[in-house]
C-alpha cells in the first residue's frame, strides 16, 4: 500500500487522538479506569430459566472482568425474556423461519437499599433463524447458538448503558 493510500488512515488516527477519545470502560495505559472497578462491584440478580441463566453468565463476562469481587456495591436486577413470531409459514401450515425478540429491563440499586433504583434501562435484541425441513438437530444447535447472540447483544447493551450511568455520577456510590 502506498504512502498516498495510508495517509488518510493516519490522519483519522491523529484526529482521534487530539479529540480526546479514550475506551468508556476498558484499560486505559495499564490503568483501571475508576468505571470498570465499578462495574466489578456488582451483584447480578438470578434469572429463571436457561435463558436467564444464559444472560447471567454473559453479564459476569462483561461486568466481573477481573473475577469475582471481594465485596458487591450495588445490585442488579434483570427482567429478561424472549418472544418467537413466526413469519414464514408452509401451505401445510408449518413453519420455515422464525424471528426472536429479546427484551430486558434492568434496575441498579445500591446492594444496602434494593429498593432505591439509582439506575435503570431497557435493552432490546432481535434475530431469526430459518426452519429446515427434517432437520431438528440442525434447527436446535442453531436455536441455542441464536439465544447465546442474543444474550450477549443485551448483556453488552447493559454494560454500555451501566458504563455511561457511571460515567456521568462519578461521586456516587
Amino acid at each position: 500500500m502506498s504512502f498516498a493510500r495510508k495517509l488518510p488512515a493516519l490522519l483519522a488516527l491523529l484526529g482521534l487522538a487530539s479529540c480526546g477519545f479514550h475506551p468508556l470502560y476498558g484499560s486505559q495505559g495499564g490503568q483501571e479506569p475508576a468505571i470498570a472497578s465499578r462495574m466489578d462491584e456488582i451483584d447480578i440478580g438470578l434469572m429463571p430459566d436457561r435463558s436467564g441463566q444464559v444472560m447471567h453468565e454473559a453479564l459476569e463476562r462483561d461486568l466481573q472482568r477481573a473475577g469475582a469481587p471481594k465485596f458487591y456495591r450495588y445490585h442488579l436486577a434483570v427482567s429478561y425474556g424472549i418472544s418467537v413470531q413466526v413469519i414464514g409459514i408452509q401451505p401445510d401450515s408449518s413453519n420455515t423461519r422464525n424471528r426472536y425478540f429479546a427484551n430486558a429491563h434492568w434496575v441498579l440499586t445500591p446492594e444496602g437499599n434494593r429498593g432505591l433504583a439509582i439506575a435503570k434501562g431497557n435493552a432490546q435484541a432481535m434475530d431469526a433463524e430459518n426452519i429446515i425441513d427434517n432437520q431438528y438437530f440442525a434447527t436446535a444447535l442453531d436455536g441455542g447458538t441464536m439465544r447465546h447472540q442474543l444474550a450477549r447483544e443485551i448483556a453488552t447493551q447493559i454494560t454500555t448503558q451501566l458504563a455511561i450511568y457511571f460515567r456521568s455520577h462519578p461521586d456516587k456510590g
